[in-house]
């Protein structure tokens, strides 16, 4: 069957405001000389938990920046399977028409727990053929991709996110890049672009259907 793999953050959803208060209310009591911003957050989007540390605990000792951002993504977690984010408009009503020809997948460099809390939320374990983060797998995204699309047998893929690191991943697994342009980065080249999640709908026709 022909599928659709999505990125995470910036492609379903924007959790920005409430992460950034999450890490800020960490940081106050036990790192005050770091101070998350929207901004900083956006450049970090897209990274897994290695970049994260390297790219904002600036320096921190590695094992002090390991804990404050375990017990970051730990509150991240429970609240984000509690209340949810900022989900882009249309994207649920949109998986459910998508999923009637296409199977859909998630490959995300965010922690496992994040995804879980995700699919928690929304109930999108049923509508999700399969899923892989960097929380659960130690390859690259553009590997993960691989991975996804062997073991569902998947036949014509692509892949759409919002940066370029999502575009990177398509090219290593050799499928289409469609560039989400909503979200938080920009990219250099794709093969299809949506200004709104909806319009995943014909460009998946587009790509996928010739």
């Amino acid at each position: 069957m022909n599928a659709i793999i999505f990125d995470l953050d910036g492609t379903l959803w924007d959790t920005s405001d409430i992460v950034v208060d999450i890490w800020n209310s960490v940081l106050k009591e036990k790192c005050p000389k770091l101070e998350m911003t929207k901004e900083i957050m956006a450049s970090l989007m897209g990274k897994n938990k290695a970049g994260f540390i390297d790219d904002f605990f600036v320096g921190v000792e590695k094992a002090q920046a390991e804990k404050l951002i375990a017990e970051i993504f730990s509150l991240e977690q429970k609240y984000l399977r509690e209340h949810g984010a900022n989900m882009y408009d249309g994207v649920i009503d949109t998986l459910n028409i998508l999923e009637e020809k296409y199977s859909l997948a998630i490959v995300s460099n965010c922690q496992s727990g994040y995804l879980d809390a995700f699919l928690t939320h929304y109930d999108l374990k049923k509508v999700l053929t399969d899923y892989e983060c960097a929380g659960s797998s130690p390859l690259s995204k553009g590997e993960n991709i691989k991975l996804v699309i062997k073991r569902n047998g998947f036949e014509k893929v692509i892949f759409v996110g919002d940066t370029k690191s999502d575009e990177n991943a398509a090219r290593e697994a050799d499928i289409p890049f469609v560039y989400a342009s909503y979200g938080f980065g920009e990219v250099d080249e794709y093969d299809g672009v949506i200004n709104s999640f909806i319009e995943i709908k014909s460009v998946a026709k587009e790509l996928l259907e010739k």
